[in-house]
């Protein structure tokens, strides 16, 4: 079998990664450490963050989904697990959630053996099935844009899995991942708020089967309900109190290290092949004790060189977040156009933003694309000490083929907790009549106080006391959305 790209990388620090698993850094991680400068430890403390902070944000979810056994996710590996209904403020789970489907998640672990996907045949209501890797590169995906009507089967094999095949899966249904890890992110669309809509998608929700190849054959190559299929244990490394961390993007100096260092040891968080730019960055990460398939160990490193890594992970941080500056993709009215479509998972200075704010953003388009927006049109932070409205012409609404959703979040990114429960707006609502219009024009209110005119209530969408921001959703987006020709209102500031 040929070498993977973890052996390879290994081979580089000296060291091959059968021999290091689990062991405890000695005298070459030792030395390299004595002989930095707290200048070059700054600077790869800055790279490593940029490099890092977006496996981490995703080890830290598959932690929670399928190992922590404190948290009330944890539901395995190899098996979906669905909310069963619609995301609140609390408990805080991910970044820039949507309240409008309800979501399914899976964490993978393809280095054994296959897994088998199969869905229902869901004909009138919005779902998908979207794979990502360890950096949070979306490789597959399935649902009402890509497939339906009909069901849909897949086969999911990793990069270095060699056995037969099993009987019944044509060519299209055997997809590669190129890691051993592998996420789905699920999701079946509310049409309404209703208790009967509710129990009609979680109908639906029943019918996906996601699970090993060894079970689904055990069980009679037969669908099995999400619920029903049996608990595997996640064992990846893991370093005592780590289940404490609940916001990822907090972690900083010694911390971040550490996780970055889990990511590193993991072995089924595969490694680009051919990442020359990674494998040089690796080998400067090695001096600080950080190598793939080994135990990080902070004691090797002085207290002096340790405050320059932490100096250097905040100018990361910086870096990264300096990226709402400039936007990341078309700006136009304070909304910030993003897609796929120019986005490179080598640019880790906008991946780490992402990994920051938007947590396996950004979506392929195919499936549908956010626009961010943190300012009013006068280019001024929103902030709940103001009220503002958003105004729509209902000739002139976002051209989707599904829906769009316009939820609101806090400054970190999560939804901002409210007396009526109330994180989002969307076109079911609209479709519904559950929206106020007037003179052709939909106008959403803003703030932080509930509106005293009723009317203007029906259109409000709570905000926190203090700075805020969007993430506007169109799923089945066209191409004005895909481009930002599509002249998005910006939020105006009335008070």
């Amino acid at each position: 079998m040929k070498p993977t790209r973890r052996q390879i990388v290994a081979s580089f620090t000296g060291l091959t990664a059968a021999a290091v698993v689990g062991a405890r850094p000695e005298g070459a991680q030792a030395q390299a450490a004595q002989d930095l400068t707290t200048d070059e430890a700054r600077e790869i403390g800055r790279e490593v963050f940029l490099w890092g902070m977006h496996p981490v944000a995703l080890y830290h979810l598959r932690y929670n989904f399928a190992q922590n056994e404190q948290s009330p996710l944890n539901y395995g590996i190899n098996r979906l697990n669905w909310n069963r209904t619609p995301l609140k403020a609390l408990p805080r789970i991910a970044t820039t959630p949507n309240a409008t489907t309800l979501y399914g998640n899976a964490m993978l672990d393809l280095s054994k053996e296959p897994v088998v996907i199969t869905t229902p045949d869901i004909r009138d209501h919005y779902w998908s099935l979207q794979f990502y890797d360890n950096y949070a590169r979306w490789w597959h995906m399935i649902g009402s844009q890509f497939n339906a009507p009909g069901q849909v089967r897949r086969l999911l094999i990793g990069p270095n899995w060699s056995g037969e095949f099993p009987d019944g899966f044509v060519g299209e249904e055997i997809v590669q991942s190129a890691s051993d890890f592998a996420g789905i992110l699920g999701r079946v669309a509310l049409t309404d708020d209703t208790q009967e809509e509710l129990a009609v998608v979680n109908s639906i929700q029943d019918g996906f089967t996601v699970m090993s190849l060894s079970d689904w054959i055990a069980a009679g190559r037969t669908d099995v309900r999400p619920d029903d299929v049996p608990e595997t244990k996640a064992d990846y490394p893991t370093y005592p109190g780590m289940e404490t961390i609940v916001e990822p993007a907090r972690l900083a100096g010694v911390d971040f290290l550490r996780w970055v260092g889990l990511v590193l040891a993991d072995p089924t968080f595969t490694l680009q092949e051919d990442g020359h730019q990674e494998i040089l960055a690796l080998e400067r990460f090695a001096r600080l004790g950080l190598k793939p398939g080994m135990t990080f160990d902070p004691e090797t490193l002085t207290p002096e060189i340790i405050a320059a890594i932490s100096d250097g992970i905040e100018q990361g941080r910086a870096d990264a977040l300096a990226v709402a500056e400039t936007g990341t993709g078309v700006m136009r009215n304070g909304w910030d156009f993003t897609s796929d479509l120019d986005y490179k998972d080598t640019n880790w200075r906008q991946r780490a933003y992402y990994g920051l704010i938007a947590v396996l953003a950004p979506v392929p388009s195919r499936s549908h694309i956010g626009t961010f927006c943190m300012t009013d049109s006068n280019g001024d932070r929103l902030t709940g000490a103001h009220r503002y409205t958003l105004t729509f012409d209902l000739q002139d609404m976002p051209p989707v083929t599904e829906f769009w959703e316009i939820p609101l979040y806090d400054n970190e990114g999560y939804f901002v907790d409210n007396p009526i429960d109330r994180y989002s707006l969307n076109s079911y609502m609209l479709e519904r009549g559950k929206l106020q219009t007037e003179g052709g024009k939909l106008v959403i209110y803003i703030q932080t106080e509930e509106p005293e005119d009723p009317l203007q209530r029906q259109n409000w969408l709570p905000a926190p006391e203090g700075d805020f921001q969007f993430t506007a959703r169109f799923y089945g987006p066209y191409s004005s959305l895909i481009d930002g020709r599509y002249n998005m209102p910006g939020i105006v500031r009335v008070e």
